[in-house]
């Protein structure tokens, strides 16, 4: 299914507006995050909060992923166009999203986590202790993981890669190749696609399988 000239260019202006939006209130709390009393104890919160944030942004592109491949259809009310309708191309041609620009890359990101920075500016407390500070540093952690997954997503695609990239996909520390391929192969499993570091664990508990049962029991609208 393609999307007409008209929806492409009214979803281009919804996720460029999501794009700026979520920077904007990036920005907003890192500022909040720079005026923290900088102690040796607030040093230590903030790596630890960052490295919490780095894996929650990996179960966070798990959940995304696998809501859209399992919900809903291309066709479907404005979700359809948004979210719906990138993830079902990426499967019918896996090299697309190679070739796909900035914010078709990140807008359907900052779609999700627009409404999350929204309510941590509204209602996060100030940066002005160690949890304060650690809270801070798993956001902003989360922030920019969700922000560049289908970055990484796309590298582990790519014919070729940059050898920094390269490098950090051997280290595990970003999606690789190999660990994405099972997902395309098994098809209902390896959701995660920021490192895959969740997919062991998401995979071995059914995670999703439960999660899947519970929304059909709600009566949300399965993939046909």
């Amino acid at each position: 299914m393609s999307l007409g000239a008209p929806r492409r260019r009214r979803r281009k202006l919804v996720e460029g507006s999501a794009v700026v939006l979520c920077a904007g209130l990036f920005f907003v709390l890192a500022a909040r995050l720079m005026r923290a009393p900088w102690t040796a104890t607030a040093v230590v919160a903030v790596a630890g909060g960052v490295a919490v944030g780095y894996v929650a942004a990996d179960l966070a592109s798990g959940l995304g992923h696998w809501f859209c491949d399992r919900f809903f259809e291309e066709d479907s009310p404005l979700i359809g166009a948004l979210l719906i309708h990138s993830f079902r191309e990426h499967h019918r041609d896996p090299l697309a999203m190679t070739h796909h620009g900035f914010l078709e890359l990140t807008g359907n990101a900052c779609l999700g986590l627009a409404p999350i920075l929204v309510a941590a500016c509204w209602w996060a407390a100030p940066a002005d202790d160690a949890p304060g500070v650690f809270g801070y540093g798993v956001l902003l952690a989360l922030a920019l993981g969700v922000f560049a997954t289908n970055r990484f997503h796309g590298w582990a695609h790519a014919p070729r890669v940059p050898r920094p990239v390269a490098r950090l996909q051997r280290s595990g520390l970003i999606l690789s190749a190999r660990a994405h391929a099972v997902h395309h192969e098994a098809g209902e499993q390896a959701y995660c696609v920021r490192v895959g570091w969740m997919n062991r664990w998401t995979d071995r508990l059914g995670v999703f399988v439960l999660l899947e049962h519970a929304l059909r029991a709600a009566g949300v609208p399965a993939t046909r």
